[in-house]
């Protein structure tokens, strides 16, 4: 099976209320997902060779994707979080250990202010500087990864019972370093929400990079400001129950919002009155996802705002529909619903991407 790297119209009548927004009678159940779990629980209800199809090996030095011909940037580390899932998976001391290594590559390219190094590819030069708010999302996007990661290990018994080791030594020498990537974002807050008010699937990323690392460190101020971006995203919910991207829908972006959303639900306390507003509202979008779905199990793009032929593109290359990220929410759907609709969906988009 071939996996790629993960990173990825209804008309209504009378309305009924569904999150923040206000959806049609008959056509969004936001009592969907009525179970309650964390991220770990989701991690194990996964298919062996859905989480060993996604588990990426790094090279010698902990280099991972677009890093492997050279270091670029610590964006393309996140199948980080991959590692970690395989490793609590199969409860591997080998997989955890390839986890910590590449964070350890990855936190000794930060630099005294919390940020990380940038060292454009000789053939992306013609590309121009990133701006600021490219650089500050990047790195929310790849501690997202790794504060979702150590929630992950958190959660798992079988983590939390290992021998206080050299692989817990060297993954605790990095906290430091953890808690300074948190203080940068922390300061560029405000250039996060300004660059991505327009993308909820960043504000998303955005959310999980604070409350996980929060979480993970104690830091009730990043908890907060977690919950900042999380009422962000929550806000731009169309009534149809897509996340609104480029003034529109987009099959591929509300796949990774679904995905991202899912991973907060299982770090958030279910007792929280955020936690039940979010879980209404994915319930609603993963219903509106699930219509995109076509019988080929191939995710439509059209009429998308961003991601479809012609669309987008990053680093000189036209994107293409995220369609991990679906799969991945269809499963966790599957998890927190028993619905065995969105398990079969998973498959049909499974066997069409494979």
């Amino acid at each position: 099976m071939k996996w790629p790297t993960a990173l990825l119209t209804i008309l209504f009548i009378a309305g009924v209320s569904c999150g923040n927004e206000k959806h049609e009678a008959g056509v969004c159940n936001d009592a969907l997902l009525s179970g309650s779990t964390n991220f770990h629980t989701f991690i194990l209800s996964l298919p062996d060779y859905v989480v060993t199809g996604l588990t990426k090996n790094p090279d010698a030095n902990g280099a991972l994707g677009r890093n492997l011909d050279g270091y670029f940037h610590v964006r393309f580390q996140m199948d980080i979080g991959f590692l970690a899932s395989y490793a609590v998976y199969t409860k591997s001391d080998d997989a955890l250990a390839k986890f910590i290594l590449a964070a350890e590559y990855s936190f000794n390219k930060q630099k005294p202010t919390g940020d990380f190094e940038l060292v454009i590819p000789s053939n992306l030069q013609y590309l121009g500087t990133p701006s600021e708010g490219d650089l500050t999302s990047g790195v929310a996007f790849f501690t997202s990864a790794v504060g979702s990661s150590l929630v992950l290990l958190n959660q798992s018994s079988w983590f939390m019972n290992r021998p206080n080791d050299a692989l817990a030594q060297r993954l605790a020498n990095l906290k430091s370093k953890f808690q300074l990537t948190v203080n940068y974002l922390k300061a560029q807050k405000e250039v996060l929400k300004m660059y991505d008010k327009d993308a909820p699937n960043r504000l998303f990323f955005d959310a999980l990079a604070f409350y996980s690392m929060g979480t993970y460190l104690n830091d009730s101020q990043a908890k907060a400001i977690g919950i900042e971006f999380i009422e962000s995203a929550l806000a731009q919910q169309d009534a149809a129950g897509f996340f609104i991207e480029g003034g529109g829908f987009d099959s591929s972006y509300n796949g990774v919002s679904l995905r991202l959303g899912m991973v907060l639900l299982g770090t958030l306390q279910p007792q929280d009155d955020l936690y039940v507003r979010l879980k209404k509202a994915i319930s609603c979008s993963v219903q509106w996802q699930a219509t995109r779905i076509l019988a080929s199990g191939e995710i439509s793009s059209t009429g998308n705002s961003r991601v479809y032929p012609g669309g987008e593109s990053f680093l000189g290359s036209e994107k293409q529909i995220a369609w991990i990220e679906t799969l991945l929410s269809f499963y966790f759907t599957y998890t927190l619903s028993s619905n065995e609709t969105y398990r079969g969906l998973a498959k049909k988009v499974e066997t069409f991407y494979k």
